[in-house]
């Protein structure tokens, strides 16, 4: 299928009521025959749901699993998307194994997933999903004992947002607190409270909501190109968000808050960020803008911007240019090397996997730059049809060089080294 027919088909069917969405997006998204070995479910334990993604992992037993979370090299935190309503921990099945294979391919690294299921409105409204998700990764970092410095941390849309809520709560849990139904109907007594948890070594956000709001410019110009539309808008503020009572104050709403911080970033994101954003989905400026605070208050952070939809790098049946998706894992990849085994060992070495091009294009401290002088890559001409999984299952060349494309004003000096700038690829 065509993307432009995929992208009409998911504008439909994001629009719908919760459960007839949930319906066909569970079977439009449900694993292959082929997947059935890399993914291990966990159903709710008092601690987390979801599933265990790995090669060969459905058949371990439970000290089997504790012996390859212990040995990983990178462990991935993830969270779905799904507007709050929709989604499953497999849904992205095949991007997540491809993760997995490019990260073993280039470096020889050993990558687990912990994906996290969570309840979904409009049965289960805020903070609901939100605790869910501090749960899943207290179970992650106490339970199973996995220290920070090798957790990466992902969520597209939706998932970014309750990872963003996340990493802000477990910063400095005194601040919050959380009440929430139970997910068994029978709330525990005398629960342990929650404790500061250490961060991720880095944190991806794919296409992260990050706001509420739909007046930025880029709702008004990619609404036409986008899946995610003005009308999915309104179910999800209504679904998921709690009806605020009259006499409430203006911000007494805190979902989705984090844009209205102006500073303190630095505090509870990650060392290094890296955000995957399409140049043509309606949220394309707001991400942009939280980019532009997180760095500017120190945050190490980096983009991959195309000439894409919303949430082009997990809906990758979007995608028509496989060349779009070959750079995005490989700086992923990348990105997830040197967040966690570079920064563990400083001695290690990135390999001749490394392409020159996206290094010479890394920053470890970046600065905020306009969006004007944006070079897009302009997907392929959509006449071909492709089938509607094809993108999830082709595994392309890993050889090829990743290219980029990088704001007018960047300036690089005889060594490769670029002047301070927000890293955009594109």
């Amino acid at each position: 299928m065509p993307p432009k027919a995929t992208i009409q088909i998911l504008r439909k069917v994001f629009a719908l009521p919760a459960p007839a969405a949930r319906l066909l997006l569970d079977d439009i998204t449900k694993p292959r025959k082929a997947h059935k070995s890399w993914y291990k479910k966990v159903k709710w334990n008092g601690e987390w749901s979801g599933c265990w993604i790995g090669e060969n992992i459905q058949k371990v037993d439970d000290q089997g699993l504790a012996d390859r979370i212990a040995k990983a090299d990178i462990v991935i935190f993830n969270v779905h998307g799904g507007g709050f309503r929709v989604g499953k921990s497999t849904m992205f099945l095949a991007t997540y194994i491809k993760w997995i294979r490019v990260l073993k391919e280039k470096y020889g690294v050993t990558l687990l997933i912990m994906s996290v299921d969570y309840r979904l409105a409009p049965e289960y409204k805020f903070p609901s999903p939100v605790e869910d998700v501090v749960r899943a990764y207290e179970c992650l970092v106490k339970t199973h004992k996995v220290d920070g410095s090798k957790i990466i941390a992902t969520g597209d849309s939706a998932g970014s947002a309750l990872v963003l809520e996340m990493l802000f709560i477990t910063h400095d849990p005194s601040m919050f607190e959380i009440v929430t139904d139970d997910p068994d109907g029978e709330a525990e007594t005398g629960a342990p409270i929650l404790t500061e948890l250490p961060r991720p070594a880095g944190t991806v956000l794919i296409s992260p909501l990050v706001t509420e709001e739909t007046t930025s410019q880029s709702w008004k110009e990619n609404v036409k190109y986008d899946y995610v539309s003005q009308s999915t808008a309104k179910l999800i503020k209504k679904d998921y968000f709690q009806p605020l009572d009259a006499n409430a104050p203006p911000d007494a709403q805190h979902v989705l808050g984090i844009m209205k911080l102006q500073t303190g970033f630095r505090a509870f994101f990650s060392p290094r960020v890296l955000m995957y954003i399409g140049n043509k989905e309606v949220m394309r400026d707001d991400a942009l803008d939280l980019a532009a605070k997180a760095e500017q208050d120190g945050v190490d952070i980096e983009i991959v911007m195309e000439d894409c939809v919303h949430d082009w790098f997990c809906v990758r049946e979007v995608v028509k240019d496989k060349a779009v998706l070959e750079r995005g894992d490989k700086i992923f990849a990348d990105f997830c090397y040197r967040s966690v085994i570079l920064s563990r060992d400083p001695n290690a070495k990135m390999g001749h996997a490394y392409d020159t091009a996206a290094a010479s294009h890394h920053s470890s401290n970046p600065a905020s730059v306009s969006r004007d002088g944006l070079h897009a890559v302009p997907e392929m001409n959509e006449d071909e049809d492709d089938e509607f999984h094809e993108a999830m299952t082709d595994y392309t060349d890993l050889n090829s060089t990743t290219s980029t494309a990088v704001y007018e004003r960047y300036v690089s000096n005889d060594k490769g080294t670029r002047t301070k700038t927000l890293t955009v690829f594109v």
